[in-house]
């Protein structure tokens, strides 16, 4: 009867878990340039920049979240992305209401994709018609 007792509040306390979520956010650099990509914000502890060589792939952002079903980047914190050359030389910004292209725009411009149940993949491709 205490296995039975013992087995059922395990299950109770199985099945009453929030599951959890996970997100990985990459940015992919298809471009023959070694690129740097900041990502700036009002909060200089925010700010972050990304080295992405040519044909490489960098982590962006990964999160988990327990109890959500969906997940996605999150650029909110930053006030624009600047992506530069070697040469220091600015070769695109994206603001948060850009027109064209926008790295903002995570529904039309990233590639998502769900692997494996509550685990979402999503990834910015650099070409060489971004940086002309």
């Amino acid at each position: 009867m205490k296995k039975l007792i013992v087995l059922t509040l395990t299950m109770i306390l199985l099945l009453s878990c929030d599951p959890v979520s996970d997100m990985e956010a990459t940015i992919e650099n298809l471009t023959s340039e070694n690129l740097t990509i900041e990502f700036i914000s009002f909060d200089v502890n925010s700010s972050k920049i990304l080295q992405i060589a040519p044909n490489e792939i960098q982590l962006f952002q990964e999160s988990f979240d327990i109890g959500s079903t969906f997940l996605e980047p999150s650029l909110v914190e930053y006030d624009s992305v600047v992506i530069k050359n070697q040469l220091k030389e600015v070769l695109k910004v994206y603001k948060p209401n850009g027109a064209n292209r926008n790295i903002y725009n995570i529904e039309s411009y990233w590639i998502a994709s769900e692997p494996s149940k509550r685990f979402f993949k999503y990834e910015f491709v650099i070409n060489e018609e971004d940086i002309e």
